[in-house]
């Protein structure tokens, strides 16, 4: 049978898509590489926002208008877990398999004809069957994901995850390091660590500093020209430990993506997050003490419910003054469900807007401040592509250790380079995201 995985969303996703393409593989199933050539077309869905389940929607509404006779369409992922009365109704739709379900997939590729439909999947405990569940990575490359935990234990209220994936389930040690020689042993150059709560990895499975051991544990494994690259990790879990693993280890980049979502302690409190803006602040004095080169990004929320002009005003100055390099920012997504939708003091959507605006009007400077720091420095490449330019001189693309796939800058390189490759750039040019540089 031919498959084709579509996968919406965010890196975590990812992981799971190429699990399902391990699990398919290894029953002897093929790849199409188009969805129209497949026997099964499956979309991995997202449901984190408004907008993820309206395009969710309209992806799911396309490939069941266009499906031909004996093709069959599933909606796997969060959307399935969290609307599933909905996905019902999209006509087309033949299966539906849930979040944690998805080391199921060979179940509802091809059920019997009584088998009612849609079928939405009980889910399975995360991670039982992970000895058995190769990588199969969907566009093999020289960066890969690895999702290290699933679901979260924080309740944040503006926030539908746990609703939508439940509590944390750590993936023991022997899983994860048994996925890191998969990888390297495939030529993997860099290693993404993702979860949903990054530096709470092991609580639940009775670990100190969990975090800081897989670590350790990793870097026998990966090679020290290799990189290991942290996602999504919270501040009250950084421990002066995995700062120490961070800076002694060249397989760990300095570079750390901390959501904060908020500046001011009063918002953060609506948010039920933690309110002390001051440990923030210390731990990242202690980052850029350890390691003074160190890359840090973070996203934040923009026109949450009850946020005084004033409280907008502390979270610009905590960016003046902490001059992070990466900044995303979200406008206020009113999420049914959820604690944050019923608060009072809703902000008018032309004030959110407004707000983003100068939120990232400010950044932009910052950024270009943060990368003009590194002209006429060298710095470490990993090249991924090659471009064209009108003079016909080489040009190549890429990434250096403060770029995260997908969502942070690139560095474009003039000169030859090999992709997959590490090279050592020297920077000629910054702007607000990219620099420009000759190998």
């Amino acid at each position: 049978m031919k498959y084709h995985i579509l996968t919406l969303g965010c890196p975590k996703n990812s992981v799971d898509s190429e699990g399902m393409e391990g699990l398919l593989t290894d029953a002897g199933h093929t790849r199409a590489a188009d969805a129209t050539d497949a026997d099964v077309i499956i979309v991995n869905t997202c449901s984190f926002i408004a907008a993820a389940r309206e395009e969710t929607v309209q992806v799911l509404r396309d490939l069941g208008r266009h499906k031909r006779a004996g093709q069959r369409l599933i909606a796997a992922g969060c959307m399935a877990q969290s609307h599933g009365d909905l996905l019902a109704q999209v006509s087309g739709v033949d299966a539906q398999l849930s979040t944690q379900a998805w080391t199921r997939i060979n179940e509802v590729i091809a059920p019997p004809a009584s088998q009612p439909i849609p079928l939405l999947e009980t889910p399975a405990p995360a991670y039982a069957d992970w000895r058995s569940t190769p990588i199969q990575r969907l566009q093999p490359s020289h960066s890969a994901y690895l999702k290290i935990s699933d679901g979260c234990n924080l309740r944040c209220a503006f926030c539908t995850i746990p609703s939508i994936k439940g509590d944390m389930a750590s993936k023991p040690i022997r899983a994860v390091l048994g996925e890191v020689e998969q990888l390297v042993g495939q030529g993997v150059q860099e290693i993404v660590l993702v979860a949903q709560h990054l530096t709470d990895y092991g609580r639940d499975l009775g670990l100190q500093d969990g975090l800081a051991t897989l670590l350790e544990e990793m870097c026998q494994i990966v090679p020290h020209s290799g990189w290991i690259r942290l996602m999504y990790a919270y501040p009250h879990g950084i421990s002066e430990r995995l700062i120490r693993v961070m800076a002694e280890h060249p397989q760990v980049l300095a570079y750390l993506d901390m959501p904060l979502q908020h500046a001011h302690p009063d918002t953060l409190r609506r948010m039920r997050r933690p309110p002390d803006t001051e440990h923030t602040r210390a731990v990242i004095q202690q980052l850029r003490a350890a390691m003074p080169d160190m890359a840090l990004r973070s996203t934040f929320i923009v026109g949450y419910p009850g946020e005084t002009n004033a409280e907008f005003k502390t979270l610009l100055g905590f960016l003046e003054e902490m001059q992070l390099d990466r900044v995303g920012a979200f406008r206020y997504s009113r999420e049914p469900g959820t604690p944050a939708a019923g608060l009072p003091d809703q902000v008018r959507p032309k004030v959110i807007e407004r707000r983003w605006h100068e939120l990232m009007q400010l950044q932009q400077g910052i950024s270009r401040m943060r990368n003009q720091r590194w002209v006429g420095r060298t710095i470490p490449v990993l090249i991924e592509a090659h471009g064209a330019t009108d003079t016909g001189q080489p040009l190549a693309l890429g990434r250096s250790f403060r770029d995260a796939p997908e969502i942070d800058g690139q560095v474009f390189v003039w000169g030859e380079a090999p992709i997959g490759q590490v090279v050592d750039v020297r920077i000629t040019e910054a702007a607000e995201y990219d620099v420009w540089g000759t190998c």
